[in-house]
């Protein structure tokens, strides 16, 4: 198994890789190719998409429904894949803070329903791979990880906060034990975690995408990393809305198992 970075925050600087607010991985497993999520444009996505000689894709898991993972879709509706999400992506999300509104949801231009594409509601853990799952069953082990108040969905004309029960991640199950993919773990990254070792009576071997710690207080970071210290994975490569501050403390903490993601890079060792 190799997986690529397509799109992350950060491109490295002597290269025509292109980088923005977006997120995108790409999963070669031999007998099946799949990505996960879409970064942000269409023009960043193909540009690093085809530089990285990506030239197929067998299936597309969007992990949530914001417009920094699902922006490039355009760039994927005559691939051929199939694309999975769950019914609720769909619904509009918002950022809210005091009377201001920012919209941050699926692109607006995209209709499931005229696109052409082969889609797949995803409600639950579903396997989609002979070792590769869609994981949608997170339960709360942590009191510190919340999900940022301004993170909201508009129904009915009123705004609600967001339980992102739309969120998906994805497990690859190999010899050494579990690798958990995560978009942004609102939920958690611990919380989504526990819940794979719990579900899958497996130990965690490696962890990659994002964290959501990008605005976590110190407090919360240490926390994370205090736990990530039981969990021991022995790969950790995370980028995207992990922040920079996070970033860091993992790379003192965790030194050579830790790989800060950015647009290109290769994760292997499965």
């Amino acid at each position: 198994m190799k997986i690529s970075c397509i799109v992350d925050n950060r491109a490295p600087f002597a290269s025509n890789l292109y980088a923005e607010h977006g997120f995108s991985l790409f999963l070669n497993l031999g007998n099946k190719k799949v990505i996960m999520d879409a970064g942000k444009t269409p023009t960043v996505f193909k540009n690093n998409f085809d530089l990285l000689g990506l030239d197929s894709v067998d299936n597309v898991v969007l992990s949530h429904g914001h417009d920094d993972h699902t922006g490039g879709i355009p760039a994927l509706l005559n691939t051929g894949a199939k694309f999975f999400l769950h019914p609720d992506a769909l619904i509009p999300k918002y950022a809210v803070s005091d009377e201001n509104s920012r919209y941050i949801g699926f692109p607006k231009s995209f209709d499931p329903d005229k696109s052409g594409i082969e889609l797949e509601f995803v409600s639950q853990t579903t396997k989609i791979g002979s070792n590769l799952w869609i994981f949608n069953h997170v339960d709360k082990y942590c009191d510190f990880e919340n999900i940022p108040p301004y993170l909201s969905i508009k129904k009915e004309g009123k705004f609600f906060k967001d339980k992102f029960h739309d969120e998906l991640n994805l497990v690859v199950e190999t010899d050494n034990g579990l690798v958990v993919l995560s978009g942004c773990a609102h939920l958690g990254l611990v919380n989504i975690l526990y819940s794979a070792m719990e579900y899958f009576q497996d130990e965690i071997y490696g962890v990659i995408g994002g964290s959501h710690l990008i605005n976590a207080n110190p407090q919360r970071i240490e926390r994370t990393l205090d736990e990530f210290k039981k969990i021991n994975p022995d790969i950790i490569a995370m980028g995207h809305c992990t922040g920079f501050e996070a970033l860091c403390r993992f790379k003192n903490q965790f030194e050579d198992k830790f790989l800060p993601l950015e647009s290109g890079a290769e994760i292997m060792g499965f």
